[in-house]
């Protein structure tokens, strides 16, 4: 289940990290990916577990978000943005994200 919320986040994000902008690989390498998925707005403040909550973050703005809540500190409005586009948006089906997934890859160079 974590590998389908982990495609459905990469494919959602464009394969960028939600904060940088830096294209992360889809793929695993020695079993870890290049990316992570963050909760927005922590869990440890009332934040969701919800795709109108996941980002794709690379591992140092994962790190150097930590818990920081965005409602706090007004920090992010883009990724705020973005996710408001993501709630209103179809879920595609699972079959749908594999035959795209590969696509997206192409098109950042992966």
């Amino acid at each position: 289940m974590a590998d389908v919320i982990y495609k459905r986040c990469y494919f959602d994000w464009g394969g960028r990290c939600a904060y940088c902008g830096f294209i992360l690989q889809r793929q695993k390498t020695l079993g870890k990916t290049k990316g992570s998925i963050d909760h927005f707005i922590p869990l440890s403040k009332g934040g969701r577990n919800a795709r109108c909550n996941r980002v794709l973050a690379c591992y140092p703005c994962n790190l150097a978000k930590n818990d920081t809540d965005p409602r706090e500190t007004n920090q992010w409005p883009h990724v705020e943005q973005r996710l408001a586009e993501i709630a209103a948006s179809p879920i595609i089906s699972h079959r749908q994200l594999k035959r795209l997934l590969p696509e997206l890859t192409r098109q950042l160079g992966g």
